[in-house]
């Protein structure tokens, strides 16, 4: 018999970690794009009432959020709004290379045959769908899966840590910045570090993946500008 008290927490604690990105990511949106200024005062109240949700999710993203280095926080102050400008955007952008390049080539000599095939039928699946409406929301998870499927694969915990935690801002520039001509490109790029897995070549899969994450760095430094 199936313990449905256990399978009622289960769903409980997935919607609350589901909740708690929402928040975190439409925050860091709102600090991104200027909504929430450099220096403001963050009232952990107001951000509830504007975003609709209880006080712990907004808490839990300020903590989360400086330190990525996006809040100031000071003891017995509000915590405030730091700075984000085209250097933060860079730096972002070369810590995903460092760390996603290094995962990539320990991933080629791990990674198993089945997490190969499931990429391989995602790639198949996002191409499909190219042209329709949803493409870009189907983009987005392809390329979430993508990149959390070899970071898994690495076989470093401390590294897929330290890629999902940068790989959260560039979630929040992929929802909002992206148009179908990098899209393109893009998808290229998955395909040719598929490839270099595929062929087990560590060095092919951290210069394509290197390359890919160079692109992106490029793109959002020009796009993400005030």
């Amino acid at each position: 018999m199936k313990d449905t008290n256990a399978l009622n927490t289960t769903s409980n604690g997935a919607e609350g970690l589901r909740l708690d990105q929402s928040v975190y990511e439409q925050i860091t949106q709102m600090i991104i794009s200027g909504e929430l200024e450099t220096g403001l005062a963050i009232s952990e109240s107001e951000l509830s009432r504007r975003l609709e949700v209880s006080r712990t999710p907004v808490h839990e993203a300020i903590n989360r959020l400086a330190k990525d280095g996006l809040i100031i926080q000071q003891h017995n102050r509000r915590p405030l709004v730091a700075s984000f400008d085209t250097e933060d955007i860079f730096d972002v952008y070369e810590m995903r290379r460092i760390l996603e390049r290094e995962a990539a080539a320990k991933a080629a000599t791990r990674i198993d045959s089945f997490t190969l095939s499931e990429l391989q039928k995602a790639a198949e699946q996002y191409r499909r769908c190219q042209d329709q409406p949803s493409a870009l929301r189907a983009w987005v998870e392809f390329d979430d899966k993508f990149h959390a499927a070899i970071a898994a694969a690495c076989g470093s915990k401390r590294l897929q840590a330290d890629i999902e935690r940068y790989r959260l801002l560039h979630r929040v520039f992929n929802r909002t910045h992206t148009n179908p001509g990098v899209l393109v490109q893009a998808y290229a790029e998955h395909l040719k570090i598929l490839d270099a897995l595929r062929n087990r070549d560590a060095a092919a899969a951290h210069s394509a993946m290197d390359h890919h994450i160079a692109e992106w760095q490029r793109f959002f430094v020009k796009h993400l500008q005030h």
